[in-house]
C-alpha cells in the first residue's frame, strides 16, 4: 500500500487555469493531482541538482584553500 500525504493548497487562480487546459489538451485523462505530484517531482530533483552542484563547488574552493 502506497502511503499518501494530504496536504491542502492555496493555488493561485491562473495557475489553476493553466492546469485545467493542460488537462484539457492531455485529452482528461490526466488528475489535477497527477501534474502536481509530476510537479513536485520536478522541483524535487531540479533542487537536488542545484544542492549537488552547490556541494562540489564548496568543496573545489576548500580543496584549492588548502593548497
Amino acid at each position: 500500500m502506497k502511503v499518501t500525504h494530504d496536504y491542502t493548497a492555496r493555488i493561485d487562480h491562473d495557475l489553476w487555469m493553466d492546469c485545467l487546459k493542460v488537462k484539457e489538451f492531455d485529452g482528461g485523462t490526466t488528475s489535477i493531482n497527477a501534474l502536481v505530484n509530476e510537479g513536485l517531482k520536478m522541483v524535487r530533483d531540479r533542487k537536488m541538482q542545484e544542492i549537488t552542484a552547490q556541494r562540489k563547488q564548496r568543496n573545489t574552493l576548500q580543496s584549492i584553500a588548502t593548497l
